[in-house]
Order: C-alpha cells, then structure tokens, then sequence
C-alpha cells in the first residue's frame, strides 16, 4: 500500500483540459507532471547538457508511475462553482486595453471546485523502494495542482484511506457505466514533456522584454503519451429506479423553459440519425410486437445550471441522457451515439434571429452518473419535496371527476410501475385506478397544482393525437418511497423528451410549501 496526498491549502481546485473547458479533479496525468516538474526546477534537479534535469532516481519513479497508473482514488466531496466572475485581477503582462497599451487582465473564470478534504492516489502493490523513497522526496517541493493560484501540500503515507474510486483495467472511452474518465500518463510522458520544455527554451537572454503585446498563455502541453482510464466508484451497486443510469452532456448555452421539449427532440433526432438502422428500440421506442413494452425507455432533459446537481465544469446547460435498465448491446450503442454529439440544431421559429438561437455546441466531455446520485443532498434543516420544471402533461384524458392531482399520480404510476410499487392489472380505469393506488401506499402525495394558461401549449408536448386536448400543468409533490432524495425523475406525457422533470424544493422544516414554487 503507497498513498499520495494532496490537500488544496485553499479548499479550491482549478484546472483546464487540454480544450480549455474546466477541469473539475486533477488526472493522474496532471499529477505526474506536478511531481516532474518539482523534479526539474526544485532542489533535486542536477544540471544536464541544456539545463536543470531530473536526477536519476526521480526519473526512474516518474517512469514507474507511466508504467502503473494507481488504483484507487479518493475523490472529496466536490462543488463546482458556476457564478459568473464580478472582479479581475492583473495577470502582470502587456498588451492592448481598451485601444491602448495596458495590463492585461486574466481571463474570465466561470468556474472553480470547492474541495472538502484531500485529493489521493493510492497503489495497492507498493513500488519499489527506491521509487518510493523518491515519490517521498519529491511531494515536498510540489507547489500547486492545477493553476497557480491553488496551492496543495502534498505528502506519501503507507496508510488505506477509504478508496471512492477504483481503476476499472477493462474499461474502454465507450464503455459507458458512472465512473470518472481521468488522463493517465503513458510509457513515454516524461520524455515528452522533457523534450517540449527543451524546444521552449530557445530564447536568449533580454530576450523577453515587454513588447506591445505579450501573451501570458503557455501552449498546451502535447499530449501523444496520455491516455484515458477509467475509475469507477467504489462500493456502489445499480439502483432499482427507472434509470439507473444518467450521461451529461454539457452545452455551451442555456435553453429556456419553454423550448426544452424542442431541444431534447432535436436531440433525439440527432441520435436516431447517428446510428440509422442500428438504432435500438430503447431509443426509438418502437417495440416489435407482440412483446411487453417496459414502463420507461431513454429520457432527454435539459439541466439548468441554476438547479442543484453536478453538471459537467463550466457548462452553462446540459443534456442529460437517462438510461433505463437495458440489455449491454443497446447502451453500447447509446454511449457511442452521445459521445459522438458535437451540438444540436433546431429549427428556426417565428421572431428568433441568428444561428446562435438555433445551435448548442457540446463544451466538454460527457460526464455519467448515478441515477439516484443525479441531486445534490438537500440542506440540513430541510426537507425535500419536489416541482415540475418543465411543466408536466397528463398521459390521459383521465378519468371522470379526475383533477391534475390524480393525473400527476397516475404518471408516477406509469414511471414506477413494474419496480417501485406493487404490479397493477387491468386496462383503462381499472388499471388508471390501480396505479393511483399504488402509487398512493408509496407514500407519494400532490402538494399543489397550477394548470399553465397559454396558447402555446405546444411547447410542453412533442407530439399530441389530433383528438387531444393538450393541459400542460406544474405540480409540486413529495415522492414518499418512490426513489431517494438525490433520484432523477420525470412524470407525464413528455417525459422522455424534455417534460415534466423533477428538480428539488427543499424547504425549511416547520414551514409551509410556497404557494406558488415555479
């Protein structure tokens, strides 16, 4: 057992990907290149033909590490920040501000990770001695992870902290399953890096004068020994919820309420489109009959980066793509189709301008989770109920006397039937009357409700029986049994394409739901 700890003196960590989107946890990759950069410019470095260079016996722990990624990680508890910056500093260089020559700022940052606690990477088989001993040297004269600003300490131990993460060997980028996705360093990486900081330095002294114009941005680093691995979380088992499993796909813009349905069935399309013939029905929704339809197949829905989970670092929205249980074949399929996104097109409307209003890049990678991990814990003293956002659409026309009350029930009924309360038989009101029921002895209960009174219902239902009646509604419920507090849900008519989704109401305990909570 060999632990490496880093403890951000600040309780903040900030990194970029190589795309320049934020980075929310140092990879291995990053960490390697803390620990060889200590190597080159600290106390250990030994002066070589063109400079300072690691000594031996820290190149010889830093090939080590290329050669064995670790094991186990833990992961703090995370919160990542997405306020817009209100204030600047100088970054210290010069260049044109303002139409004149000046200081330039630095770069406005929409994002930073609040950490509790430290980052670790442990190794179940201990290195070598000497690679220890070296790894142990070395932690010391490690300034920072990440940027600048974020200052760690860091440390070896032979102790076993808890592992969150454990490296899964077998995975591949299109695995798919939740898990983290870091970079790794690969056979190679010290020679690369060794060798780009080499062609860097081809200055000569009073070379670097301030000009006109300076730039303070460093190149990326390359990155043809880097590689990508999979840790997946420790001790977690798939949940029985109607879907297990969520990919966010982050998005470089936001998306109104009203045009979520739109953009969740463009993005259906889009999906249909990519795999053509090989689409699955889970995808499709078109089952061969005769056969037995389950209660849910895939979900698309917009998150707001307003709303209480972990969307993907500097997203301003993101798609989230909820997995039901399915056979491996089909979401092999889904994950390859998501990954494969680049943005998303709709179709211009009446008063819309401009092909931003049309078009949602995808600004990073694709993040999975956890179905019943989606939601941030409510806050202490709270309690936790839930509200419609989008509104909802009942999946019937109901029954006689029936209220939006007992279609919300009825639509819990729909998403949980089969797993999460008891089998229902029957058709039409018998079976309406049954899952009501159920749903019922869930400890699942109606709040409020508040029926939507406009003309453009449109906006809240894909697609409508010419004979309908379109009565988008907002509620507000508790959910009683009917999954945890941080599980993904979406109810009515749209739920598999950007309606009816569940967000978080926590309120104070002791205190009445808002009257009016949308």
């Amino acid at each position: 057992m060999f632990t490496l700890r880093a403890t951000p003196l600040l309780g903040t960590y900030r990194g970029h990907r190589p795309d320049a989107t934020p980075e929310t946890i140092p990879s291995v990759a990053r960490l390697h290149a803390a620990l060889l950069c200590a190597a080159g410019f600290g106390p250990r470095a030994v002066a070589g033909e063109d400079g300072w260079v690691p000594c031996e016996a820290d190149e010889a722990a830093l090939r080590w590490v290329e050669e064995n990624p670790p094991t186990e990680m833990r992961i703090p508890q995370l919160r990542v920040s997405r306020q817009d910056a209100v204030a600047y500093r100088n970054d210290g260089t010069i260049g044109p501000v303002g139409g004149a020559r000046g200081i330039r700022t630095l770069a406005k940052h929409e994002s930073v990770t609040a950490v509790d606690g430290p980052f670790t990477w442990t190794w179940r088989e201990p290195p070598p001695e000497p690679v220890a001993e070296a790894l142990r040297a070395l932690c010391p004269d490690v300034p920072h992870l990440g940027t600048a600003e974020c200052p760690v300490t860091m440390e070896a131990a032979e102790d076993d902290p808890e592992p969150t993460h454990v490296l899964d060997r077998e995975a591949m980028p299109f695995s798919g399953g939740p898990g983290t996705m870091l970079d790794v360093p690969a056979p190679g990486r010290l020679d690369e890096l060794v060798e780009a900081h080499r062609l860097r330095r081809t200055g000569r002294l009073g070379s670097d004068r301030a000009g006109s114009s300076e730039r303070s941005a460093s190149p990326v680093p390359p990155r043809g020994a880097v590689r990508p691995a999979m840790y997946r979380p420790a001790g977690r088992t798939v949940a029985e919820v109607p879907w297990p499993e969520v990919l966010l796909v982050p998005l470089d813009r936001r998306i109104h309420e009203r045009d979520r349905v739109r953009w969740c069935v463009a993005a259906h399309k889009a999906l249909i489109k990519m795999l053509d013939a090989a689409a699955p029905p889970l995808l499709t929704g078109v089952y061969p009959d005769p056969g037995t339809r389950p209660a849910n197949r895939l979900a698309l829905q917009i998150l707001d980066r307003d709303v209480p989970a972990r969307l993907p670092a500097g997203a301003r929205s993101a798609l989230a793509v909820l997995l039901p249980p399915a056979a491996p074949s089909e979401l092999e399929l889904i994950y390859r189709a998501v990954a494969a996104l680049r943005n998303l097109t709709v179709g211009r409307r009446r008063g819309e301008a401009g092909e931003h209003a049309r078009q949602a890049r995808v600004s990073g990678a694709v993040e999975v989770v956890h179905g019943d991990a989606l939601w941030l814990e409510p806050a202490p003293g709270t309690v936790r109920v839930w509200r419609s956002d989008p509104p909802a659409v009942p999946d019937t026309r109901g029954q006689r006397g029936w209220t939006f009350t007992h279609a919300a029930l009825l639509s819990l009924g729909f998403v949980w039937q089969g797993s999460g309360i008891a089998r229902v038989h029957g058709r039409g009101a018998e079976r309406d009357h049954a899952l009501v029921d159920a749903v019922n002895a869930a400890g699942a209960v109606v709040l409020r409700t508040d029926p939507v009174r406009r003309s453009t219902v449109q906006h809240y239902a894909h697609h409508v029986h010419h004979d309908a009646v379109v009565r988008p509604y907002r509620v507000a419920l508790g959910l009683g049994q009917l999954g945890g507090p941080c599980t993904v849900q979406a109810i009515g008519q749209s739920r598999h394409l950007g309606g009816g989704l569940l967000v978080p109401l926590d309120v104070a305990e002791g205190s009445p739901v808002p009257e009016h909570p949308w």
